[in-house]
C-alpha cells in the first residue's frame, strides 16, 4: 500500500510552549520535528557519527514564535467553531509564552534576543 509508514507512530507528550518552540526550531533547521528528534536520540544512543543538531539563535526562535502567534490569532478570529476558536487562542498563548521564556533565557545568558 503506498504511503504506508515504515514504522508505527510514536507519541510524545510535552507542554504546549515547549512543543511550539520545537516546531519553530524544526521549521528553521530540518523542517521536521521527527528528523530533529532522531538526531538528538542518535547522539544520546552513541550512534557512530551522530552529532547534536545545530541550535537556532534565540532571536530567530523568538521572532518566529511571535509571528506564529499572530497567525494563530488570525485563524482563531476566522474560526466558526467556538471550541476550535478557543483551542487556537490557547495555542497562540502557548506560542507567546515560549517566546517570553526564550527572551528570559537569552537575557540571562547574554545572548541577542532580537
Amino acid at each position: 500500500m503506498p504511503n504506508q509508514p515504515k514504522y508505527p507512530g510514536r507519541h510524545v507528550r510535552m507542554d504546549a510552549p515547549r512543543w511550539e518552540g520545537f516546531g519553530i526550531h524544526s521549521a528553521e533547521s530540518a523542517g521536521d520535528r521527527t528528523k530533529e528528534l532522531i538526531k538528538v536520540l542518535d547522539y544520546l544512543l552513541w550512534v557512530p557519527g551522530a552529532q547534536l543538531p545545530e541550535r537556532v539563535p534565540p532571536a530567530v526562535l523568538i521572532s518566529g514564535l511571535h509571528a506564529a502567534a499572530v497567525e494563530t490569532e488570525k485563524a482563531a478570529d476566522a474560526e466558526a467553531s467556538a471550541k476550535r476558536r478557543e483551542s487556537l487562542r490557547e495555542k497562540a498563548e502557548a506560542q507567546r509564552e515560549m517566546a517570553r521564556l526564550l527572551q528570559e533565557r537569552a537575557r540571562a545568558l547574554g545572548l541577542p534576543e532580537s
